[in-house]
C-alpha cells in the first residue's frame, strides 16, 4: 500500500497526563515535524467506565486539538487491556492456564475466544467506531495492540480444539496414529475421552494446541477487521502493530502469532521495532525487524511503535535517533512513530521514556527528532515507498520455532537465535535479505537460506529441491527436514527428502564438547549442537576436529540440478558463519560489496525509478571507504558523486545516494 505522505508522529494518550496539556503537546508536535498521533488502542476503561456507560470526552478532544494543529490520526480499537469491572463480572474471562485463572491487572491475560469478552469487545469497537467514523483527521485503524492469546486452556477453549482436530481427522484412529498416542497409554478411543491439554507429555500435542491458538489470534483480528471495515471510508487503512520475540529488546519472530496469516486481514503491515542503543546499534534488529514486517505484505509497512528513549539502558548517544529513523526507511518504513510521546509517570512502563521526559519539557531527544525531521522533509518524495531488492531469501517457519520450544537443543540456542545468527552475519556483510514463507515463491532469488526448518511438509521439501534442481542456491542448517507438520519424526535418512540434493546423510548428533571445525584453513569452535554428517555425492568443505567424531563432515556442498546445496551440521561463531555466506554467495554470483560493518549499505528504488543508496557508520569511530554504487547526488549535502569516491563518515553518520 502506498502511502502518499510519510508518517512521522508519537503515540499520545491526554488520560495518562498529570495536567491538561494536550494543545500544549500537539503544538510541540508540529515544531518537530510530526505529522500524526496514534490514539485510543490503552484505555477501554477510560471509555467505559461501568459496564454500559461510555465516556469518550478524552478521545473526542483529542480529535478536536488534532483537527486544530492538523495531525492525522491513527485508531487503536481498545481490546487488549480489559476494565476490570469486566474481569470481575465475568471471571472466566481471565485466561485459564496450569494454574488457574490468571490474576487481573496485566495486559493480555484473557481469553480471546471467550464469548462474553467478545461480545463486550464488540460492543466498545462499535460504540468506539461510531464517534470517530467521520473525524477528517483519522487515516486508519490499529487492531488491537500486539495480540496474545495467553496460553489460553479452559474447558471451553479445549473444546473448540478438539472440535477443529475433529474435522481435520475424522477418523480418530488416523488421530491416534499420527500423533503417536500409544505412547505412555495416551491413546484415545472416543473424543469425550480427550484429556486436558494442560498436562500433555506429546509434543505434537502440545504444538498443535499452540498452532491452534495462533490461529484463533488470525480469527480474532478478522474479525475486528470486519466490524471496523462496516464503518470506514474510503482512503482509510488497517493495520496492526506486529511484534517479535523478545529478549530484553525486538528479537526473531513472534512464536505465539502467525503473522503472514493474520496480515490477510490488514491493508497494510505495521510493526514495533525496539532495539538497543549506544554501542549495541548495529542497525541489525532494524534490519531484521523490516523484513519480517516487509514479508508480511510484501509491500512497505509502518513503523507504529520505536523507543525514543525508551529503556533505561537504550538512552541514545548524539546522533543514533537520526541514523536509525533513517535505518527504518531505508528498510521499507513509511513510518516512523515513537512510543511514546511523554514519559509515563504511574504504573509498570514508568521508566520507558518518550520523546518528552518526565518534566516534559522539550530536551535533547526532542531536539535531535526535529532537526532528523527538518532534514527529512526536502527529502521525503525521493525516499518515501523504497522498493526493496534482494537477492537472498531466509525461509521463517512458526512451527519449526514451536518444534525446536517442545524439543529443544539448549536454553540459549532456541530457533531464533539460530535464525538470527544467519539474518544477523547477512546484515553484516551487506547482504540485503528478505524473509520467505512455505507458501511463498522462491523464485528470482539466487540463494535461499533455510535455518532449522525442524518442521516441514514432504511439499515443502520438494519445493525446496525443485528450486535448487532448476538453478538455485541453498544453504541449509541444522536441525532441519526432521519432523513433519504435527512433528511426528520422519522415519527415513536424514534430511528428508533431500539426502540426494545435499549429497549427505546423517543419524548421529550430540552436544559437543572440546569441538572444533577447520574450515578453509581456519579452526572455528562447534557449539551447542552438532550432526555427524556422512557425504554419499558431497564435497567436503568443514569436518571436525576431534578424536572420535574427526571423520565427520560439519558442512558439505554438492551439485545438484543445475544448482548447489550447502548443509552445515553444527552451531558454530559468526565468523565462520560469515566465511561460509562469503563462499556460497560467490558460487550464487551474488553481486560482490567489499564493505562489512560497521559501514552497512542499503539500497532501494524510489518513486521515480531511481537507485537510493544508504551508507551507514554503526561505530563511535570515524570511517573511511570507497563507494561502490552509481555515480549520482548525495542527497544530505547535494553534492555530486562517484563509483570508488572516497568518503569520511562521522560516528553515526550516514550519506544517501541518488543515481542519476
Amino acid at each position: 500500500m502506498r502511502i502518499n505522505d510519510f508518517l512521522f508522529g508519537a503515540a499520545y494518550y491526554e488520560e495518562y497526563m498529570p495536567y491538561e496539556r494536550t494543545e500544549t503537546d500537539f503544538k510541540l508536535m508540529k515544531e518537530a515535524g510530526m505529522n500524526v498521533i496514534r490514539i485510543a488502542e490503552s484505555t477501554w476503561s477510560t471509555w467505559e467506565p461501568s459496564d454500559g456507560v461510555f465516556d469518550f470526552s478524552h478521545l473526542t478532544h483529542m480529535l478536536e486539538c488534532a483537527e486544530k494543529y492538523d495531525l492525522k490520526v491513527i485508531i487503536g480499537t481498545p481490546t487488549y487491556a480489559i476494565p476490570s469491572w469486566l474481569a470481575k463480572k465475568y471471571p472466566d474471562i481471565m485466561a485459564y492456564g496450569k494454574n488457574g485463572h490468571e490474576l487481573y491487572g496485566h495486559r493480555q491475560l484473557f481469553d480471546i475466544t471467550n464469548p462474553d469478552y467478545l461480545r463486550h469487545a464488540e460492543r466498545i469497537i462499535r460504540k468506539l467506531m461510531e464517534v470517530v467514523k467521520d473525524n477528517p483527521q483519522v487515516i486508519g485503524y490499529q487492531l488491537d495492540n500486539e495480540t496474545r492469546s495467553a496460553g489460553a486452556a479452559s474447558p471451553a477453549t479445549q473444546k473448540l480444539f478438539i472440535e477443529k482436530l475433529k474435522r481435520k481427522y475424522p477418523d480418530i484412529e488416523a488421530f491416534n496414529q499420527e500423533f503417536g498416542l500409544d505412547y505412555w497409554s495416551n491413546r484415545i478411543s472416543s473424543w469425550e475421552d480427550f484429556p486436558d491439554i494442560r498436562g500433555t507429555i506429546n509434543g505434537s500435542l502440545s504444538a498443535a494446541y499452540k498452532r491452534f491458538l495462533r490461529d484463533c489470534i488470525t480469527d480474532f483480528l478478522t474479525w475486528q477487521s470486519n466490524i471496523v471495515r462496516e464503518y470506514m471510508h474510503e482512503g482509510q487503512f488497517i493495520t496492526h502493530n506486529f511484534d517479535y520475540s523478545w529478549c530484553g529488546y525486538s528479537v526473531g519472530i513472534q512464536p505465539e502469532v502467525n503473522q503472514y496469516e493474520a496480515a490477510k486481514c490488514m491493508d497494510i503491515a505495521g510493526c514495533d521495532i525496539y532495539h538497543r542503543m549506544q554501542d549495541y546499534l548495529d542497525g541489525s534488529t532494524i534490519t531484521f525487524g523490516g523484513a519480517v514486517a516487509r514479508s508480511l505484505k510484501k509491500d512497505n509497512y509502518l513503523v507504529l511503535e520505536t523507543e525514543a528513549q525508551g529503556n533505561v539502558e537504550w538512552l541514545a548517544y548524539p546522533g543514533q535517533l537520526r541514523l536509525s529513523a533513517y535505518s527504518h526507511i531505508a528498510n521499507g518504513a513509511s513510518s516512523i512513530m515513537y512510543w511514546n510521546w511523554h514519559s509515563i509517570h504511574n504504573a509498570i512502563e514508568s521508566y520507558w521514556k518518550g520523546v518528552l521526559s518526565h518534566d516534559l519539557t522539550p530536551h535533547a531527544t526532542y531536539e535531535e527528532i526535529k532537526n532528523f525531521r527538518q532534514e527529512f522533509i526536502p527529502l521525503e518524495n525521493k525516499l518515501k515507498n523504497l522498493k526493496k531488492m534482494a537477492n537472498v531469501g531466509i525461509l521463517v517457519d512458526n512451527a519449526s520455532l514451536t518444534g525446536l520450544d517442545e524439543f529443544p537443543i539448549s536454553e540459549d540456542l532456541d530457533y531464533n537465535a539460530i535464525l538470527r545468527s544467519f539474518a544477523d552475519c547477512c546484515h553484516e556483510l551487506n547482504i540485503e535479505y528478505d524473509l520467505l514463507y512455505k507458501d511463498d515463491s522462491f523464485e528470482g532469488y539466487k540463494l535461499l537460506i533455510v535455518p532449522a526448518l525442524y518442521s516441514a511438509s514432504d511439499e515443502t521439501l520438494l519445493k525446496i529441491k525443485d528450486y535448487v534442481k532448476a538453478g538455485g542456491h541453498l544453504l541449509m542448517s541444522f536441525k532441519s527436514a526432521f519432523s513433519d507438520d504435527e512433528l511426528k519424526i520422519y522415519h527415513d535418512a536424514q534430511p528428508h527428502l533431500l539426502t540426494e540434493c545435499i549429497g549427505a546423510t546423517y543419524d548421529m548428533f550430540t552436544v559437543p564438547k572440546n569441538v572444533d571445525i577447520e574450515f578453509d584453513s581456519k579452526i572455528y569452535p562447534a557449539k551447542k549442537w552438532i550432526e555427524l554428517v556422512t557425504p554419499t555425492d558431497a564435497g567436503v568443505w568443514a569436518s571436525y576436529k576431534h578424536k572420535f567424531w574427526g571423520n565427520y563432515a560439519a558442512i558439505t556442498h554438492n551439485s545438484y540440478g543445475s544448482g548447489t546445496a550447502t548443509y552445515i551440521g553444527c552451531y558454530t561463531e559468526k565468523e565462520a558463519i560469515k566465511k561460509l555466506l562469503k563462499k556460497v554467495s560467490d558460487i550464487a554470483e551474488l553481486p560482490s560489496c567489499s564493505l562489512e560493518l560497521p559501514i552497512i549499505k542499503k539500497r532501494g528504488i524510489n518513486e521515480e525509478g531511481k537507485e537510493i543508496s544508504f551508507y551507514f557508520n554503526y561505530s563511535s569511530d570515524t570511517q573511511t571507504f570507497s563507494l561502490d554504487c552509481s555515480d549520482g547526488t548525495e542527497l544530505l549535502s547535494n553534492t555530486q558523486v562517484s563509483n570508488k569516491d572516497k568518503i569520511t563518515l562521522k560516528p553515526w553518520d550516514l550519506v544517501i545516494i541518488e543515481s542519476l
